[in-house]
């Protein structure tokens, strides 16, 4: 394993509204960077956060999962947290350990109440936040009045 200097290590948590695609973006991240082969799906229940059988069984994370991105030299850790308010502890307990948040919203489904939480607890850390956007490929995504919801509010 690599040894890395504390300037090349970020610890980023990925948040949002429960069902934004948080964990197929973790998933994804894991691909591009060449850490695994194949992109795994939730559907299929072959992703590297969801692991747990009862994850499966309910098609949604439970808890935190800590996944190793490598980088350019650098070393990124992602921590993939659950969307749904029931878990919502873990998302807090995500900030603490953080240095940036990132913020995943549905194309469709928009400003949903999972994004203004992520976003209040990310504030709270003081965490700079980034958002992603989501589900693009969706039938009624509109990225524009999307964007323009974000701005306003």
């Amino acid at each position: 394993m690599q040894s890395y200097t504390s300037d090349q290590l970020r610890n980023v948590v990925v948040m949002g509204h429960g069902g934004s695609g948080k964990t197929t973006l973790a998933e994804a991240m894991l691909f591009a960077s060449g850490a695994i082969t194949r992109m795994g799906s939730v559907d299929s229940q072959n992703t590297v956060s969801d692991y747990d059988p009862l994850e499966h069984s309910h098609s949604y994370s439970i808890s935190t999962s800590l996944l190793a991105v490598e980088w350019e030299g650098h070393r990124i850790n992602v921590l993939d947290a659950p969307g749904y308010a029931d878990f919502d502890c873990e998302v807090v307990e995500a900030c603490v350990a953080a240095d940036a948040a990132l913020i995943t919203v549905d194309a469709v489904g928009g400003l949903q109440a999972g994004v203004e939480t992520s976003w209040a607890h990310a504030e709270e850390a003081g965490l700079p936040r980034m958002l992603l956007i989501s589900r693009l490929d969706r039938e009624n995504a509109d990225f524009d009045g999307l964007v323009a919801a974000l701005r306003e509010r």
